[in-house]
């Protein structure tokens, strides 16, 4: 055991002394280099390290900044180059893509909407100018021809035109009203006072119609009026009128689209009367000279209140387009009160062709 001892021991000695007498020779001993990785998830740094090499020498090795043992995952292999930047390659990321649209979806079963959808859209064009209005409009007329009779029994219109027997033809009743038309221009000269201010010029037109009676009274059995003649009494009023419409509140407020207006000036009433063959009627005296004919005029004024009610409140977009393309502004239903006094401002002796009635119709602004 003494021995054995003594042989362990003597052995570390022998290698020394073996390294000693190869560090004598012509050939230098190979230097060693170790270099140390820095640490996963740790920031490189310097740091030094002690080995020995071959004939004992010593040597002093450091990890420099960003060196590592291996190219990075996802670089390129093979030396380094001077001025790049060696990174790993990220991994690819996908971004969630939208959910298409309807028009979208519907495009790609619809080839035809598909090209539609894919036109560039024209830019809208703005609102027209608004300078004039149009106003069509009925109503029940009855001309006051029989006003200022202060006679007995029936006046003279009421004896041609009222009610009559059905078998005699005699007057039993006052003349019904007649249908009567209207047409309304306006030039809107102004909008600076919460709605436009314009002159407006409006024609119309009533007529009558009756059995002619007979001049010298009732026949042999009792008519009072021809079964072959016929008697026609025409009047068609035209007035020149200013004319104010108050459309702030249609303007601002969707839920209160009512246009009120007013109209007020002068008008002239012309009248005729046509006998069957649709001449002219007249009067002659006993030797058949013509003494006077069944026409003629009259001054008077008119006013008219109204309300309008505008349409556009039912599709704005739809209305909107349509004055893109047209040039129509609005479109209104009217209602509107008249008045009409036709008799040369009150002179006396004057033919009376006015009246008060309601009318209803359709108007627009453009």
């Amino acid at each position: 055991m003494i021995a054995l001892a003594l042989l362990l021991a003597a052995a570390p000695a022998a290698a020394e002394s073996s390294v000693s007498t190869d560090s004598n020779a012509s050939t230098p001993p190979a230097e060693t280099v170790v270099t140390v990785p820095p640490a996963p998830g740790s920031e490189a740094s310097s740091s030094g390290g002690t080995t020995t090499g071959a004939g004992g020498t010593t040597t002093t090795t450091q990890t420099r900044q960003g060196e590592l043992l291996g190219p990075p995952y996802g670089s390129r292999v093979g030396e380094k180059r001077e001025g790049e930047v060696w990174r790993p390659i990220d991994a690819p990321t996908y971004e969630k893509q939208p959910v298409p649209s309807e028009s979208a979806v519907v495009g790609q079963s619809n080839p035809d909407l598909a090209d539609t959808l894919k036109k560039k859209k024209e830019p809208l064009s703005p609102a027209s100018k608004q300078r004039f209005a149009l106003e069509v409009k009925m109503g029940p007329y009855l001309a006051e021809v029989d006003r200022s009779w202060n006679g007995s029994g029936f006046g003279p219109y009421a004896k041609v035109f009222g009610e009559t027997d059905s078998k005699t033809g005699e007057t039993i009743g006052a003349p019904k009203k007649s249908v009567y038309g209207a047409i309304a221009f306006e030039w809107q000269i102004t909008q600076k006072l919460a709605g436009p201010i314009g002159i407006g010029v409006q024609w119309s037109m009533a007529r009558d119609k009756a059995l002619a009676p007979l001049a010298d009274g009732p026949d042999e059995d009792g008519n009072f009026r021809s079964a072959a003649d016929t008697v026609r009494f025409t009047v068609m009023p035209i007035a020149l009128q200013a004319v104010y419409r108050f459309e702030l509140l249609a303007d601002k407020v969707r839920w209160a689209p009512f246009v009120p207006y007013v109209k007020a000036g002068v008008a002239y009433g012309f009248w005729w009367t046509k006998n069957g063959n649709g001449n002219i009627a007249v009067i002659k005296d006993g030797e058949g000279k013509v003494v006077d004919r069944g026409r003629g005029g009259v001054w008077g004024y008119q006013l008219n209140l109204g309300m309008m009610l505008r349409l556009d409140f039912l599709d704005p977009d739809t209305a909107r387009s349509f004055d893109r393309r047209s040039g129509i502004n609005h479109t209104y239903i009217v209602g509107e009160w008249q008045m009409t006094r036709l008799a040369n401002f009150g002179r006396k002796d004057s033919m009376n062709l006015g009246d008060s009635t309601w009318l209803l119709g359709l108007a627009a602004e453009f």
